[in-house]
């Protein structure tokens, strides 16, 4: 991406987390963005399709960047701690986009760095993949996406409660997980 799209993209993102930190995401219109990131409708179109695509975009943008500094060897119980602390630190927006779960672009991005994480602790820990599904891509994917999943939800039933304590939700979520992904 050029600079200047680039930089375009950034204003677009920042008005979005700006604009769903204050307002349901299903009300933010797509002016409402243009006026805030000081654009036309026609540059918002060149980048994203709705609100909610750009608000997932921005999201997963910053959840990147925060999981981009995970070592390789960082603990399973690591990488969810990134990703509750980014949660926590944007749980107006994820709130934002709950009606009552999380909307489908949202919940999409959420899902997809959490399947990337795992799937890199599987490629990384080939061993602790259990004998029933170990050398069956599909099944391995299937027990990733079931994971993920119900991190997912575990997630929107966090955001639901008024305080967020981020070294507790890790310990639930770990603690409600398969025993062989904390190998």
């Amino acid at each position: 991406m050029d600079p200047r799209a680039r930089r375009t993209r950034e204003r677009l993102r920042t008005a979005a987390l700006e604009r769903a930190s204050n307002e349901r995401l299903s009300q933010i219109s797509v002016a409402d963005v243009c006026r805030t990131a000081g654009v036309t409708r026609d540059t918002f179109y060149r980048h994203v399709s709705s609100v909610e695509e750009l608000v997932a975009d921005a999201l997963a943008y910053e959840i990147a960047e925060a999981t981009a500094r995970l070592s390789d060897d960082a603990a399973i119980g690591d990488g969810e701690r990134v990703l509750l602390e980014h949660v926590r630190q944007r749980a107006d927006v994820y709130r934002a986009a709950m009606d009552p779960v999380l909307a489908a672009r949202v919940r999409a991005s959420l899902e997809d760095a959490l399947r990337e994480g795992l799937l890199g602790w599987v490629e990384r820990r080939p061993n602790i993949v259990p004998a029933e599904i170990a050398g069956d891509d599909a099944a391995v994917r299937m027990a990733i996406a079931y994971a993920a999943g119900g991190t997912i939800a575990a997630i929107e039933q966090w955001l639901r409660d008024d305080e967020l304590d981020v070294e507790r939700a890790v310990q639930i979520v770990l603690a409600s997980s398969a025993a062989w992904w904390l190998l």
